[in-house]
């Protein structure tokens, strides 16, 4: 193999040609983790947070509810504290049954994000 002044010319010629495409991929990396980055922090953190607070206050209000009408049962028939736990317990079923239901149903309807 020759190492002429052609050959010289010609690889600084393809390096330079690396070195764009490598920059112009670079770029568009940046540009893609930037997109990323913002979709994270506008919408979906938004909605992370939003499903959250949802799957926290129906779950809460679920046990809540449950002992209140247990408590009450028990008190107008005196059959303290029996009511209260199965109402409890069922009202924590419940709870859970929520959550599966917010978990499961997205994916289960094609995609849709609302059951």
């Amino acid at each position: 193999m020759q190492d002429g002044p052609d050959d010289a010319e010609e690889l600084k010629a393809r390096l330079a040609k690396l070195r764009g495409d490598l920059q112009a991929q670079r770029d568009t990396g940046k540009e893609a983790d930037r997109k990323a980055e913002a979709d994270l922090t506008d919408k979906g953190l938004g909605q992370a947070m939003s499903l959250g607070f949802r799957v926290l206050s129906e779950f809460v209000a679920a046990i809540v509810v449950g002992a209140l009408i247990g408590w009450q049962l028990d008190e107008w028939l005196g059959t303290s504290p029996f009511l209260l736990i199965l109402l409890l317990g069922l009202g924590v079923a419940a709870g859970f049954w929520t959550i599966y239901r917010l978990a499961v149903l997205p994916s289960g309807r094609g995609g849709s994000k609302e059951p």
